[in-house]
């Protein structure tokens, strides 16, 4: 039987980087609030916004997998904890064909290697190669498949 969860944070460093304020610029002078006029309104994702936050994680990680994990925490907070987020490293094989609904996707380099970065709405991301936080962290709405769990079929929350 397969479980639908939700990732959450299970380590002290994951605690810190959540902790962790992200320093986005004041670009208009002044600040504003907004609201959601209805349940379910669309949420826009703010790609700068991500970009910052995944730098910020980068300057901020003292190893690869302390990187892998605060990218994927950064982003999926950024874009409003309304998306699935999933960091890979590009290196290793994957499959994201099925991924849909993309609202942000980027590379990052992490001591030389190239990690891809998807806040995406629904599908199924494959991980043809090595698993652990190193290579890959994800966060939203899934289950995982197959036996070592390198299949995971993501949904909308």
């Amino acid at each position: 039987m397969i479980k639908a969860k939700q990732a959450v944070v299970t380590s002290a460093l994951g605690l810190a980087v959540l902790a962790t304020p992200l320093a986005l610029p004041n670009l208009g002078g002044s600040t504003g609030s907004a609201e959601a006029a209805e349940v379910g309104a669309e949420v826009t994702v703010d790609p700068v916004a991500i970009g910052q936050a995944i730098d910020d994680a980068k300057r901020t990680a003292d190893n690869r997998s302390g990187f892998v994990k605060g990218a994927m925490e950064k982003a999926f907070f950024e874009a409003g904890q309304q998306h699935n987020v999933m960091v890979m490293n590009l290196s290793q094989g994957y499959n994201s064909n099925q991924v849909q609904g993309v609202q942000y996707f980027d590379t990052v380099d992490y001591n030389g290697i190239t990690y891809g970065v998807w806040v995406f709405d629904e599908g199924t991301f494959v991980n043809e190669g090595d698993g652990g936080y190193d290579n890959w962290a994800f966060r939203g709405w899934f289950e995982r498949t197959e036996e070592q769990g390198h299949t995971v079929n993501f949904h909308r929350p």
